[in-house]
């Protein structure tokens, strides 16, 4: 395919890079770089004397074209660098030289620079990548679209007591006159360019480990090896089961996971050398609590099923995006499940993935797929709608073909396309070949459109009736339909339809209960009627699946957000699981509380929800009684889930003595650390100055990342207008670092008292924030302005970005500011009626 070479996005396909040779010389001191890169390409049309290839934010020194001196123009609009030859270049192979200088910048993309402060309080400088989407461009010139695969062969020089690390093993090191390591790298697999990555810094490594012949270590900066443990037990585990999974063997020569300080990204899947942040890989499973190891294990198993599905094989553009980061989020679900049973991995991805279905309510949601003109345009695709929706819709479908058939048309797709590029398609036509099933007619109804269907369900006569329509928080019509995989159950047994049409009728004998999407598996909501409804009892409850019972509380949440459930009826519903056992349902619960305690406010009556808190909460506390050696890791968690409700929801004085007595006795002595992450919001939230200094302190002084940020985020709960605004501060001081900071805001604009006093401080220093933090984070600072539903904020909120628009998330910000309204309205809507139910 030839490439308009007007088109400012892509590059003309005339000339193919086959390999690169580059070298780079950090000065991690002055944050400067040089380097040398030679490609190899092909040229596939006559008549040429311009190449075209990617660069930004580099100084070109020279540029040879077969030995031969050519012309390089940089231009910066376009991030295109155009090497003119005297000669035309005749077709077949060529080799293209550029030397180059540049800055490692501090905007955790591209080259740039991470930090950290030893013991005797010396800083020190890392040197590390971060690639995705189109940042390689920064580090050399190069082709960079994920469609021109080429092998890259890395030499780092660097300083004698530095440590070296790039996607594939070294292979050879040398002195150099200047004092300096030459540090050579084996060439890697074709592969992106958005792969590549280097680390050079004083870092430390573990000893390697054999998995099955591939080696694994984890590098880490020194004083932290004693956090290594866990995620290398995730990885040794996850890299074997992928391979049996895949049925294919590791497509790299060694994998070696980092931890940074410094990191915008959560990590990234780079071959072989995948990057972490600190807290997403080192962990103290003694002192951490359950969902934070789970999130270590989540993530190492993402980035590891990457090494198949994303980068052995690749998207053809960044369209394709969303199902490399969807297969991604549902394959590190399947092995982590297969990692600790225990856990019901499944059952908590509902939780993930209501926050999809919120998302997707809105008129302002988008496809799953969309078309991409720019690299820009891809940044809207990392988000809720790819990561859970799209993982969601994988579950779906594999649980619709069964996941053996899944597993081998994955298997399939894999064996073809290794080492190239796809579409979408692609993976459907492979499961649909080895399945028998419509699955592309199946799949790009939920890909190619917005939003989810709503079921609404009834029993005319002896007939289920089945009826889809679009659902949404706001009122409107939509003709849109789903080809919807949906199964239920009856007395008599389940079955499962295809659901094609607005309506599908089925037969049904029983005078029991009738559960559709049993299992909880398809992306849907459903609405029974009320003889339905009523059908599904306090007896009925415990024979349901917990994601069935999740479901039921979720889609009640929804309803109350559209003001199709008074908030009342909502709390009707959920005094019928005070005998409830299973975390998901009660975390589901427990969003449905703060929901309503937002919409209650300031209001007299909220004593009244206070105590209708300690009354449904309390029991299943009592029964869970006092953590036990051995007990499952989810009790713990639900333990201190019910504790930090009943105490701050509730308003219980005694479980807030409790709290506080808990974070206490940890000054001293080992403590559950359920508990004392529990009790460390809770003290936060009802604590004063002296408390505001201990956590600060905490922050300072924390032994892990995991309790370095808890301490952090507990700097935000305080219900003190002088102490947010010092943590207001503390956000946009160098104290806290700029992968962090965007986050500390977001949790203080959600503080339920001073939310908005937190968001006009944002809105005061919006280009402060701006310049200092990564461009992915903005976006995610502000989201919790949804929550603040005051007139007043409302009109600042909605104005304010009508003039300081996020150019790098425009859809994500219109759905933030639609929720906001939507909010706005439900708590109007719904306040009157509540407080009045609450007085009789």
């Amino acid at each position: 395919m030839t490439t308009d070479w007007n088109d400012p996005h892509r590059l003309p396909r005339f000339a193919v890079p086959r390999r690169y040779d580059v070298t780079i010389t950090p000065d991690l001191p002055s944050a400067t770089f040089a380097g040398n890169v030679v490609i190899d390409i092909e040229i596939s049309e006559p008549g040429h004397r311009t190449l075209v290839l990617n660069a930004i934010e580099l100084d070109i020194q020279s540029a040879e074209v077969d030995g031969v001196p050519a012309t390089a123009e940089l231009d910066a609009s376009t991030e295109r660098l155009t090497l003119s030859s005297n000669e035309e270049l005749d077709i077949g192979s060529h080799q293209v030289t550029i030397t180059f200088t540049g800055t490692i910048n501090d905007k955790l993309r591209g080259f740039y620079r991470s930090s950290f402060t030893d013991d005797a309080g010396n800083e020190h400088i890392i040197g590390t990548t971060q690639m995705q989407s189109t940042d390689c461009r920064r580090a050399f010139p190069c082709w960079d679209e994920p469609d021109f695969k080429a092998a890259f062969g890395i030499t780092l020089n660097v300083r004698p007591t530095d440590t070296a690390v790039s996607n594939s093993p070294e292979i050879e090191r040398h002195d150099l006159e200047n004092g300096l390591v030459a540090v050579k790298f084996a060439d890697t697999m074709a592969m992106s360019t958005y792969l590549v990555a280097f680390v050079v810094g004083p870092l430390e490594a573990t000893e390697w480990r054999d998995v099955n012949g591939i080696p694994l270590r984890l590098v880490h900066v020194p004083g932290k090896g004693h956090l290594t443990a866990f995620g290398l037990e995730v990885a040794e585990f996850c890299l074997a089961w992928f391979q049996e999974y895949y049925g294919i063997a590791y497509p790299g020569d060694k994998v070696e996971l980092l931890a940074l300080p410094d990191f915008a990204a959560g990590a990234m899947e780079n071959l072989g050398c995948i990057t972490f942040r600190e807290n997403l890989l080192l962990v103290n499973p003694e002192t951490s609590t359950q969902p934070e190891r789970q999130l270590v294990a989540d993530v190492v198993a993402h980035e590891l099923a990457h090494m198949w599905f994303g980068d052995l094989v690749t998207m053809r553009w960044w369209n394709g995006i969303w199902l490399n980061e969807a297969f991604a989020t549902f394959m590190e679900i399947a092995a982590c499940d297969a990692f600790k049973p225990e856990w019901g991995r499944w059952l908590t991805f509902g939780i993930e993935r209501t926050v999809a279905f919120e998302t997707d309510s809105l008129a302002t949601t988008r496809s799953v797929e969309f078309e991409v003109n720019s690299p820009t345009d891809a940044e809207g695709m990392f988000d809720v709608l790819t990561y859970q929706k799209g993982g969601a819709l994988l579950r779906m479908l594999e649980q619709h073909l069964g996941e053996d058939r899944f597993r081998e048309g994955v298997r399939h797709y894999l064996r073809t396309h290794a080492y190239g590029n796809t579409e979408t398609s692609d993976l459907w036509d492979a499961l649909e070949a080895t399945s028998g099933e419509p699955v592309r007619n199946t799949m790009d109804s939920w890909i190619w459109q917005p939003g989810y269907p709503v079921v609404s369900v009834s029993l005319v006569e002896d007939e289920l009736v089945l009826q889809q329509r679009k659902f949404s928080f706001s009122d409107g019509t939509d003709d849109t339909t789903w080809m919807i995989p949906l199964s239920y159950r009856t007395s008599t047994g389940s079955s499962t339809v295809l659901l094609e049409d607005r309506e599908h009728r089925v037969a049904v004998d029983t005078d029991g209960p009738i559960i559709v999407n049993a299992g909880g598996h398809s992306f849907v909501r459903v609405e029974y009627d009320n003889d339905l409804r009523s059908r599904i009892t306090q007896d009925v409850l415990p024979t349901l699946d917990v994601l069935e019972r999740y479901t039921l509380i979720d889609d009640a949440i929804a309803a109350v957000t559209s003001c199709r459930l008074e908030a009342a009826d909502f709390l009707d519903m959920v005094s019928e699981f005070r005998n409830e056992d299973g975390l998901s349902v009660w975390q589901s619960i427990t969003a449905g509380l703060r929901l309503v305690s937002r919409i209650i406010g300031t209001a007299d009556e909220r004593a009244i929800f206070e105590r209708m808190v300690r009354e449904l909460c309390e029991p299943t506390l009592q029964r869970l009684g006092e953590p036990e050696i051995g007990e499952n890791d989810l009790t713990g968690s639900l333990r201190g889930l019910l504790l930090r409700t009943i105490a701050l929801l509730g308003n219980d004085e005694p479980s807030i003595e409790r709290c506080r007595q808990i974070l206490n006795e940890s000054a001293t002595t080992a403590v559950n650390p359920e508990l004392l992450s529990a009790a460390t919001t809770v003290v936060a939230s009802c604590g004063g100055a002296s408390d505001y200094e201990r956590f600060l302190e905490g922050f300072r002084t924390s032994q892990t990342p995991q309790e370095q940020l808890r301490n952090l985020y507990a700097l935000a709960e305080f219900r003190d207008a002088s102490l947010i605004a010092r943590t207001c501060e503390l956000a946009l001081s160098h104290e806290v670092r700029t992968q962090n900071a965007p986050f500390l805001l977001r949790a203080c604009i959600a503080n339920e008292n001073y939310g908005s006093a937190a968001w006009r401080f944002v809105a005061e220093h919006w280009d402060e924030a701006n310049d200092r933090f990564p461009t992915n984070t903005i976006v995610r600072m502000v989201d919790s302005v949804k929550l603040l539903t005051d007139n007043d904020d409302v009109e600042m909120v909605q104005q304010f970005f009508v003039d300081h628009p996020i150019p790098q998330a425009v859809a994500t910000l219109n759905q933030i500011l639609e929720r906001q309204l939507i909010n706005a309205k439900a708590t109007e809507t719904q306040r009157p009626s509540l407080i009045a139910s609450l007085q009789r």
